[in-house]
């Protein structure tokens, strides 16, 4: 039995594999990066890397992050070890935050010294 789902499994496997490359060749996606021949610099890539990916990405986790500290202090019903697990949850989670949004305004500040520099 464990020898047939195996092959299932392969097979369903390569037929997804297959279907993404037969699509793939179709679809015409456009290029996330395109700055245009105007002003594409060093500095625009790296906004956009961290503009476009970055900060959605680490913004959701961030979200899920409080959620799931919010979900322990809940669950901890006053037990002092639980609690203390929720009280340090939250604190890493605020700390990454910070640290996240503090890199961004960091980088802003950078950026418009450069630019002030030329």
């Amino acid at each position: 039995m464990k020898k047939l789902s195996t092959v299932l499994a392969s097979f369903s496997i390569f037929f997804v594999v297959g279907a993404v490359s037969v699509y793939a060749q179709v679809i015409n996606l456009p290029n996330p990066f395109n700055c245009g021949a105007a002003d594409c610099t060093l500095f625009t890539l790296l906004r956009k890397v961290i503009n476009d990916i970055l900060l959605p990405i680490g913004g959701v986790l961030a979200v899920l992050a409080f959620i799931y500290s919010g979900f322990l202090y809940v669950t901890a019903q006053g037990n002092e070890a639980k609690l203390a697990t929720a009280h340090k949850a939250l604190l890493y989670t605020s700390v990454g935050t910070a640290v996240l949004l503090g890199s961004w305004v960091i980088a802003q500040v950078i950026e418009t010294t450069i630019n002030q520099l030329r």
